[in-house]
């Protein structure tokens, strides 16, 4: 199965999202949930339109795949507010709890360094969730 980067992006008032690897198919929604749907519908759309007209379907969308999504913090911590709170990514990264706000509401943009160890922490407990049986 092969991974398709969606790029997510805030907006004033909604979301935007769309593949690099496939000009001109984009999406937009007021939540990151309804984004998500528009693209998959986008991405249909799109490869519907270029079998018609004859066009080659990129390789890595001729079979199954699946999406991956790149977002920026700061949306990252709205989209699962309620979940997930500053204080638990704090826990999970080692970085101050203020720091994280600030990322959060905007106010600074963590480097390329701190980004990944959000992400990363962030997969390690995503892991660590599915290695748990009841």
């Amino acid at each position: 199965m092969k991974t398709i980067i969606v790029i997510l992006e805030r907006s004033e008032n909604n979301y935007s999202a769309y593949i690099p690897d496939l000009d001109g198919c984009v999406a937009t929604g007021e939540t990151i949930d309804q984004v998500k749907e528009h693209i998959k519908e986008a991405v249909e759309f799109h490869l519907d339109g270029m079998k018609e007209e004859g066009l080659d379907i990129p390789e890595a969308l001729q079979n199954d795949y699946n999406f991956v999504y790149k977002i920026d913090v700061e949306s990252l911590f709205e989209w699962f507010s309620g979940v997930l709170t500053k204080s638990g990514i704090a826990k999970l990264t080692g970085m101050n709890q203020s720091l994280l706000s600030q990322y959060a509401n905007g106010i600074k943009k963590p480097s390329k360094k701190q980004s990944k160890k959000i992400e990363k922490a962030i997969h390690n407990f995503g892991e660590e969730l599915l290695s748990i049986q009841f």
